[in-house]
């Protein structure tokens, strides 16, 4: 199972292979790339939205908002996702400081041969401590055989996609917590009627909606990989009641909490 949340402090390289993700905007401080194995997905990177089929590879620089919808079913999707360090073995190049994308998506064919090599071995050796300068290794040649295929424009962002990143931090590291626009125009400083019409306007969501997508992504981890009460999901992924919790999920994913543990 592939959740990406925003990491500022994440590290170390990760990489992992699923069969659906499904995730609303969000971001991180280190690049991610995703690749598609079989089947086909939606992707928002930054402002526009892609289409990404079996052999595509999404290239997301640190900091671009971007979501992800599978759009075929579990049986017919492959996806494998590997989420860069940023400890000097593992950081960005240089060159890319700054920098946006202009095209995020390519096939993996259309790079070096040595790309789809050191993806897939990286996939491998991610997770073992003893393999941590071949990780390094790797992750090197991966860099050095992307970048001349990569095409780069300076990183100027406007206001609006600032407050936006902000707002998308701040919500997915307390998200377990009670949470309003009341609250957030408290912290940031920001009137709750603009947060909505970021929310809205450029996040294409609501708020509450989005909060409420990020908990029931947590909860549908803890569903398939704890053995805690459905009572203690709830509460532990920030609803109030298990009722309530029940409603959203049942909203979210066509059936109550209980059904999707022992489907999945």
């Amino acid at each position: 199972m592939i959740v990406p949340f925003y990491e500022y402090g994440h590290n170390q390289l990760s990489a992992s292979s699923g069969h659906q993700l499904h995730f609303p905007l969000h971001l991180h401080n280190c690049p991610e790339m995703i690749l598609i194995r079989a089947g086909s997905m939606r992707a928002q990177i930054g402002d526009r939205e892609y289409t990404l089929q079996a052999g595509d590879l999404a290239i997301i620089l640190p900091n671009i908002t971007h979501s992800y919808h599978t759009l075929t079913s579990p049986e017919e999707t492959l996806l494998d996702l590997i989420t860069c360090g940023h400890n000097p073995q593992s950081a960005l190049p240089r060159q890319l400081s700054g920098r946006i994308l202009t095209e995020p998506v390519k096939p993996i064919a259309s790079y070096h041969p040595d790309v789809a090599y050191a993806f897939s071995a990286l996939l491998s050796e991610a997770g073992n401590t003893d393999s941590a300068p071949i990780v390094s290794a790797y992750l090197q040649i991966l860099w050095h055989r992307l970048l001349p295929s990569l095409d780069t424009a300076d990183a100027m962002t406007p206001t609006t996609s600032n407050l936006a990143a902000t707002l998308i931090t701040y919500v997915t590291e307390r998200f377990r917590s009670p949470l309003s626009l009341d609250s957030l125009s408290r912290e940031l400083g920001v009137s709750r009627f603009h947060i909505s019409r970021i929310f809205t306007q450029v996040l294409h969501t609501g708020f509450y909606e989005y909060v409420n997508a990020l908990r029931i992504n947590y909860a549908k981890e803890l569903l398939l990989d704890s053995e805690y009460k459905i009572l203690d999901i709830a509460e532990m992924s920030g609803f109030q009641s298990q009722q309530t919790f029940n409603r959203i999920f049942r909203d979210f994913c066509g059936m109550p909490p209980s059904a999707y543990r022992k489907q999945h």
